[in-house]
């Protein structure tokens, strides 16, 4: 227990002192038995708890004379955004506290305070603790589903491997139907993306999540939805086709009909698409894309446009096309005959990495080098030829995946998940599986695991999630989704182990399941 014990005179107190001088050596003389307050060492200093969730404070022992809670006390219960605070807000009058609080979310805390009166002296005696508000729900993996092939629904799993502040079950926690307990209802229709950033303005944690007909923002401390289609687009687009939502630095990137439209997070809605890339497509969908900022690299963004024959580049809302400069080993502004069939950051957590189909109907990865701030145009690398024997596995595979520190390529096929490692002048395709589906099920997803925030913002100050040894699942991790019958599906995030290798550690992967269908998945985080 810790024990505390603080006096303060009442106003009257000072008066009586002042206009009293005959009585003051009685005053001086007379013993007042102070009240002192032991609090258990748990809740000596925080109190955390859930926005709009009770708080319940026992334990705490109240003395006046070796008396446990004498009759002459009063309590009164206290919060405040500081200890200046001036209008501190009261919330219970009773010696426990057993109450709701409905206070703003606060990571950073308020003031809480017990002010105990000794109403036979006018003495007050305070205790005072840091109260955290926390959101309802934590970083974490954020899952859609459907169960009934037509609706769908969000789930959010937590566990101490993938979020930062979890203090819960070992085992992790999984919550479900947060669309349907938050809007009364879920989506009418089926989830096709999702991706977790921040409004900056209105400083909320955000999903932007579509469907076939609706692009839709949805705040992550209850999952309320903020607002649809016509909400999010200043100008609606005549046709809704969400193709890819992706983090770029500063911005989020949407491809929505061949359009391309970026937008800044401090802005709520989107505008039209981006000026200059009328011109352009983006082949299959596919960008690579990261968002770190200008002053780490540039740019955030490399696709192909197969119209072109040539690669393109972005940042900050401004895209070019390549030009022709014949450089060695590739010509970026000049690369006709190609189709693009996956892209990420590989390597070095800088490297843009497109793998591309050849006219031969052979593969190759396309690497673009490092970038400061002032660099113009992104500079070839080098061009790593995949083996022809993995050939028959891309054309069949169902995701691709780049570990991001390593240089690794996944193929992730119904059956199986390979490697693929590419270093200067070697190429290895490895014809033995590095994660197999369980019996009876097949994979249908597979990605990178990222820690939410660092997925949002990507360089390397922006998460120590990396660096602790308890959740270096961070970029160290892929996710996969397997499935039963189309219907039974499960997600594994399956751990990378001796990184550099590309094997991945099955047997200790985290399973969850219960979701009936899965429809896509992403990570949500707390921006700080």
């Amino acid at each position: 227990m810790r024990k505390h014990t603080l006096y303060l005179l009442l106003a009257g107190w000072g008066l009586l002192a002042a206009s009293c001088y005959d009585d003051k050596s009685t005053l001086q003389t007379t013993h007042i038995p102070p009240v002192e307050i032991e609090v258990p060492e748990a809740i000596a200093s925080q109190l955390t708890v859930v926005h709009n969730a009770r708080l319940d404070i026992t334990g705490i022992r109240i003395t006046k004379d070796g008396r446990e809670n004498p009759e002459e006390l009063t309590y009164e219960w206290t919060v405040s955004q500081t200890d200046n605070d001036s209008e501190a807000i009261s919330l219970a009058t009773t010696r426990e506290f057993h109450e709701v609080i409905d206070l703003p979310i606060s990571s950073k805390g308020y003031l809480f305070l017990l002010t105990v009166t000794d109403t036979a002296h006018d003495l007050k005696y305070q205790y005072k603790w840091t109260l955290i508000v926390t959101a309802q729900f934590n970083e974490g993996l954020v899952v859609a589903y459907t169960r009934d092939g037509t609706t769908s629904d969000l789930g959010l799993i937590m566990h101490p491997q993938l979020t930062e502040t979890y203090s819960g079950a070992e085992q992790g926690t999984v919550e479900k139907e947060l669309i349907s307990r938050c809007n009364g209802s879920p989506f009418p229709s089926a989830v096709t993306h999702m991706l977790y950033t921040y409004d900056k303005t209105d400083k909320k944690n955000i999903l932007w999540v579509s469907t076939d007909d609706d692009l839709m923002r949805v705040e992550t401390d209850y999952y309320e939805i903020l607002g649809h289609k016509e909400d999010a687009f200043v100008y609606p687009p005549g046709k809704l086709d969400i193709r890819s939502l992706l983090n770029t630095y500063q911005c989020t990137m949407i491809l929505n009909d061949g359009d391309i439209y970026e937008t800044l997070l401090s802005r709520g809605r989107i505008s039209t698409p981006v000026s200059g890339t009328e011109t352009m497509t983006v082949d299959n969908g596919v960008v690579s894309a990261h968002s770190a900022p200008g002053s780490t690299r540039k740019p955030s963004t490399i696709f192909y446009d197969r119209e072109q024959g040539k690669f393109c580049y972005g940042y900050n809302q401004t895209f070019y096309a390549c030009g022709s400069v014949g450089s060695s080993p590739f010509d970026p502004g000049n690369a006709p005959g190609l189709r693009c069939i996956a892209g990420g950051i590989s390597i070095d957590n800088a490297t843009h990495t497109l793998l591309m189909r050849k006219a031969d109907g052979n593969h190759a990865l396309y690497t673009f080098g490092n970038y400061s701030a002032s660099a113009g145009a992104p500079a070839a690398k080098l061009i790593y030829e995949i083996p022809a024997e993995a050939n028959a596995l891309i054309a069949e595979a169902v995701s691709f995946v780049f570990s991001r520190f390593d240089p690794i390529l996944y193929i992730a096929t119904r059956s199986a998940i390979y490697k693929v490692i590419f270093t200067t002048g070697s190429v290895n395709f490895d014809p033995a599986p590095v994660f197999t589906a369980p019996a009876g099920e097949h994979i249908t997803l597979a990605r990178l695991y990222l820690q939410g925030y660092y997925a949002m913002e990507n360089y390397d100050g922006s998460s120590t999630l990396p660096s602790n040894a308890s959740l270096a699942w961070s970029s160290r991790a892929v996710t996969v989704v397997t499935s039963k019958d189309d219907g039974n599906d499960k997600i594994h995030v399956v751990p990378q182990i001796n990184f550099g290798s590309g094997q991945l550690d099955q047997p200790n992967a985290l399973v969850f399941d219960g979701f009936g269908k899965i429809l896509d998945f992403t990570v949500t985080g707390l921006y700080k």
